[in-house]
């Protein structure tokens, strides 16, 4: 009989063993720096089994009640070291230091003539960041406060730069700080609330990704790159709330009370199983929808979500249509046949719209099509990157994001 792990060291191989089993970490160098780095050290005053869960954990909220940083869930972390490729000697920027862990995390796989930076905004989270580096005994980090966006040319060029926070478009100032061969590791939204973490290296005039992976971090804030998130509670029975962003054209006062309208609900053939990933036919559904996607957590009486925790939203501008499911068995065991749910004045226009990008999706793509990659440029170079499906080119204030993606045969 195995027994529970009981103490840090434990918790910490358990979590090792985890990230392993899981896919999550491959480099024999992070595996190490896992084993290594004490993760219950940089949150103080938490439970070591909250610590050591595959979870985020908070550190701030706004006075809204809305988190605004954390330690991210140990996945993220570990997925991201992998995405950066750090070796020894590197010079790293990373933007979002929160508790210093993952920068604790990176001094380690740069050591012992490497050196990491690593800047938060707020002075609290810096100090507090520093004060977890000393008692981990990190000496090659130098925690600063700043703007992550604006980076820090007076440390450049770096090998290394990674964006432990949210971003909505490219911060151009950094490009300027990467060495020669360097490579950015950067959460990018997509559209509305898709979100991937981009490795980014050059190209010529243009760059490419070498790896990209679906997660989300907290947005960037209080900067030159602010990616700025609304939370709006819908109105009637129930906690539901809906995120949106700027790029969105959304009417927000008009499209809050929708779920009060009756429902028009649209059925697709496609059926996905146990272990099947939403994550490409979401991100295609932010690429062909004109607002993309937005996450609708909460629940209400007569709502039926895709999740627990709620579902994805297509919006029109007072309209909005989510994804829902409804279980099956046929030959090969159970399914869940994916339909979407309209509400509004155009409700039964945008659950047909949105059930029709489905069907498309999966006849051309679904979970069998070869992965995507990405391919971004700024300014001028722009005009270097296209793609002859037109709604695979993303055109954002700053850059230009196409996705390379190959219909399965």
């Amino acid at each position: 009989m195995t027994l529970p792990a009981t103490g840090p060291a434990e918790l910490r191989e358990a979590l090792v063993t985890r990230l392993i089993d899981d896919g999550h970490v491959r480099s024999p160098e992070v595996i190490t720096v896992f084993r290594d780095v004490e993760r219950h050290q940089f949150l103080p005053g938490v439970d070591q089994h909250t610590a050591y869960a595959e979870d985020a954990v908070p550190i701030k909220h706004a006075a809204t009640g809305e988190m605004i940083s954390c330690i991210s869930a140990p996945s993220i972390v570990a997925v991201q070291l992998e995405q950066l490729a750090a070796k020894p000697g590197d010079k790293i920027m990373e933007a979002g230091a929160a508790t210093g862990y993952n920068a604790s995390l990176l001094g380690r796989l740069v050591a012992p003539d490497g050196h990491v930076w690593t800047i938060d905004v707020d002075h609290d989270l810096v100090e507090g960041a520093r004060r977890n580096l000393t008692q981990a005994g990190t000496t090659n980090v130098t925690v600063v406060q700043g703007d992550g966006a604006a980076g820090l040319p007076e440390h450049a060029p770096f090998d290394r730069v990674q964006f432990t926070v949210g971003a909505s478009d490219i911060p151009v100032q950094i490009l300027d700080q990467l060495a020669p061969g360097g490579r950015l590791v950067i959460p990018l939204r997509v559209r509305g609330s898709i979100s991937r973490s981009f490795a980014f290296e050059r190209d010529g005039q243009t760059w490419k990704t070498v790896s990209t992976e679906m997660m989300t971090f907290v947005p960037l804030r209080n900067g030159i790159c602010d990616d700025l998130r609304t939370m709006t509670d819908m109105a009637g029975e129930g906690d539901v709330r809906l995120e949106t962003y700027p790029e969105q054209d959304v009417d927000l006062e008009a499209i809050r009370s929708v779920l009060d309208q009756p429902p028009a609900e649209v059925y697709t053939s496609v059926k996905f199983r146990k272990g099947d990933s939403y994550q490409w036919l979401y991100l295609y559904l932010a690429y062909v929808l004109p607002n993309g996607l937005s996450r609708m957590p909460g629940s209400r009486p007569g709502l039926t979500p895709n999740f627990g925790w709620g579902s994805m939203a297509a919006l029109g501008s007072d309209t909005l249509a989510y994804l829902t499911k409804r279980e099956g068995e046929d030959a090969h065991g159970t399914y869940w046949q994916l339909g979407v749910i309209g509400h509004g004045p155009r409700a039964t226009d945008l659950a047909e719209q949105v059930a029709a990008e489905i069907r498309e999706w999966h006849q051309g793509w679904g979970n069998d099509a070869p992965e995507p990659s990405f391919r971004m440029a700024l300014g001028d170079a722009r005009k270097h990157i296209t793609a002859a499906d037109r709604r695979f080119i993303l055109n954002k204030p700053v850059s230009r994001l196409v996705v390379d993606w190959p219909r399965k045969r």
